[in-house]
């Protein structure tokens, strides 16, 4: 992997293929690699790049607490070292906050986002009142925690079908730091709500969203997409799609940036 320094700490990456930029951004206890099976598509037509954001994968921690606008920060800085224009961002979960952050304050620089199991809405007071209590579990039981964190992102009805894609997705999780989860739980339980960004915004929005995700909920995100005009493209599975469901997924989003 490639690496860049930002403020002092190395963010490591990795980009293949040539053509317009396409930046991968991986949700909370992923990294780089949720992307290889899609990369080996893409990049035939397509300038492919994807990072380790701080606190997982290959790259350190940085702070107590990484907010989504930190991250995007971290985003934009490897767009501007690679003098990237006209991105197409494919943000999964917590890889959304960040392309909507993005949107926000670096419109000019994307040319399409599309959430992938993601939303614009900030945490629910439950929400903020689970991440608190995730994050005490953490400190006590970090390898226990990882783990049933990892598990709970599927659906009960697909631990036996996905056993070893769940197993294979705990071993990546836990190339995290506990600073690194301790500092993103802390970062998306104090996110902004993005709804009035994703209204208004002239980059082209899609939500690709799973009908029975039990962590970005299927009804509010389709009541969001009503009240904000944005394009909504359902699959039957629930939070993980590009595991789930990696076909489908991958023909959905290929169809979507092809088109001019």
């Amino acid at each position: 992997m490639k690496s860049f320094n930002f403020k002092q700490t190395p963010i490591y990456f990795k980009e293949e293929g040539e053509g317009k930029p396409l930046l991968l951004i991986h949700g909370f206890l992923e990294n780089s690699s949720m992307w290889n099976d899609f990369t080996k598509l893409w990049k035939s037509n397509f300038r492919v790049i994807c990072l380790d954001l701080p606190g997982h994968g290959n790259t350190a921690a940085h702070t107590y607490q990484h907010t989504m606008a930190f991250y995007a920060q971290v985003c934009h800085q490897l767009m501007t070292n690679l003098k990237l224009e006209n991105v197409i961002v494919v943000g999964h979960s917590m890889g959304g906050y960040i392309g909507l952050e993005l949107v926000d304050q670096f419109p000019d620089k994307i040319d399409q986002l599309i959430l992938l199991n993601s939303t614009a809405l900030a945490d629910s007071e439950e929400r903020k009142a689970e991440r608190a209590r995730a994050i005490k579990a953490i400190q006590q039981f970090p390898e226990a925690f990882v783990s049933m964190a990892v598990k709970n992102l599927f659906l009960t009805e697909d631990q036996n079908r996905l056993a070893q894609v769940i197993e294979h997705a705990i071993i990546e999780a836990k190339k995290c730091s506990t600073q690194g989860i301790i500092a993103t739980l802390e970062g998306l339980k104090t996110r902004r709500n993005h709804q009035e960004t994703l209204a208004k915004t002239k980059v082209k929005t899609t939500i690709v969203a799973g009908k029975k995700d039990q962590v970005v909920k299927y009804a509010p995100t389709k009541q969001l997409a009503k009240e904000t005009s944005t394009r909504l493209v359902s699959l039957p599975g629930g939070h993980m799609s590009h595991l789930e469901f990696p076909q489908e997924t991958f023909e959905i989003i290929s169809n979507l940036i092809a088109k001019k």
